[in-house]
């Protein structure tokens, strides 16, 4: 499991986990369709990964985001993804470009992190899934 998709266990002074606390202490899985290579959606269709690659290039995320026949999919934390519609994808592309190009310039204390990859189902359809990790 990345370091992206869980928080750092708390471990007691003998070495044994401690109790997860109120705070959010303990481990939380985030889920990581990009990493798992597959998603299942609410309405049971399968997604793939396109491809072999962890991150589509930089160029097709911004085709498929302009496409409003594209699912945008966006992943923060352990809850369930937020769909991105047409009207709100603009803004999540200038928010998230500068992640994706190389090198990543960051300010000092931004742990702000951003992979985007293309899904397909059997109809050949695209699905884009956006993981947002901090």
């Amino acid at each position: 499991m990345s370091k992206r998709r869980k928080q750092r266990e708390q471990v007691a002074p003998q070495g044994e986990p401690a109790e997860p606390s109120a705070s959010g202490g303990g481990v939380v899985e985030w889920p990581s369709p990009i990493g798992d290579g597959v998603w299942v959606d609410a309405a049971g269709t399968r997604w793939r990964l396109r491809g072999e690659r962890w991150q589509t290039p930089v160029k097709r995320v911004e085709h498929l985001l302009r496409s409003p026949e594209v699912r945008v999919l966006l992943f923060y934390g352990p809850d369930a993804p937020t769909e991105v519609g047409p009207a709100d994808r603009a803004a999540l592309w200038q928010r998230m470009r500068p992640y994706l190009r190389e090198p990543v310039v960051r300010a000092p204390g931004d742990f702000t992190d951003f992979h985007a990859a293309e899904f397909r189902d059997d109809g050949r359809r695209s699905l884009l899934i956006i993981e947002e990790s901090c």
